[in-house]
């Protein structure tokens, strides 16, 4: 498979909600909010952003997910800081490192390295509702073989998901910071090698299997097929 081609644009925008909840992440880093800040109510961050209630919600439940606000109802009620989690500012430091010239492909080296603890982390810890999911994201990610982009989120979206599986935090984020700076870089998708798709397909095919094995040479043999030294954005 060949790189994307890049521009400073992107072609596939995070979800609104996400790039909310990004926002919010940086201006409680920026503005050092002590623990326990009151952000506003829902309604003044839909009205802020000027997007839909569920929009909204989406976004606070992201946040809320990642330890970095409480959502309290009622009279006095609203959006408060918590103790900004690790986590959240290595994210967020990694993020900062666009603005010094970082480019995909030193993501991608990054992403590669990170790939094995990632699967071996996913052999030990997966669960069956797991591999159900990973299975349901081949699906979709098979049924997209016509269209560049379409398949190429749907491949990312397994890699998400296999990352999703361990329990180091650091680990996980730094490797889907990796997958999101990538992602933000890409505008236009070569078709001409992307569709070995069939063969790109069963790759990470192979890669589920590995996990499902739970045998580390398996996985270390998947990974290295997955990412040869020439690697590609796959």
């Amino acid at each position: 498979m060949s790189r994307p081609e890049q521009t400073g644009r992107a072609e596939w925008r995070l979800s609104r909600a996400e790039a909310i909840a990004r926002e919010i992440e940086r201006k409680i880093l920026e503005s050092s909010l002590p623990d326990g800040s009151r952000l506003g109510t829902k309604e003044d961050l839909r009205q802020e952003y000027g997007v839909a209630v569920g929009t909204v919600n989406e976004a606070v439940r992201l946040l809320e997910t990642r330890g970095v606000v409480s959502a309290k109802p009622g009279p006095g009620g609203g959006l408060f800081t918590l103790r900004t989690p690790g986590h959240v500012r290595i994210k967020h430091l990694t993020l900062g490192l666009r603005e010094d010239g970082v480019t995909s492909a030193n993501c991608l080296a990054v992403r590669d390295a990170l790939e094995e603890p990632i699967l071996m982390d996913a052999a030990t810890h997966r669960t069956d509702d797991d591999l159900a999911d990973l299975r349901e994201l081949l699906d979709d990610m098979n049924e997209q073989r016509t269209d560049a982009g379409k398949f190429l989120r749907a491949n990312w979206a397994v890699h998400r998901r296999l990352a999703a599986i361990t329990p180091n935090t650091v680990l996980r984020v730094i490797y889907n910071t990796m997958l999101d700076m990538i992602e933000n870089e890409i505008e236009h998708v070569s078709t001409d090698e992307l569709f070995t798709a069939s063969k790109t397909f069963r790759t990470h095919v192979a890669l589920v299997d590995a996990v499902e094995s739970q045998d580390p040479a398996r996985v270390r043999r998947a990974v290295r097929r997955h990412s040869p030294p020439t690697s590609v954005v796959d």
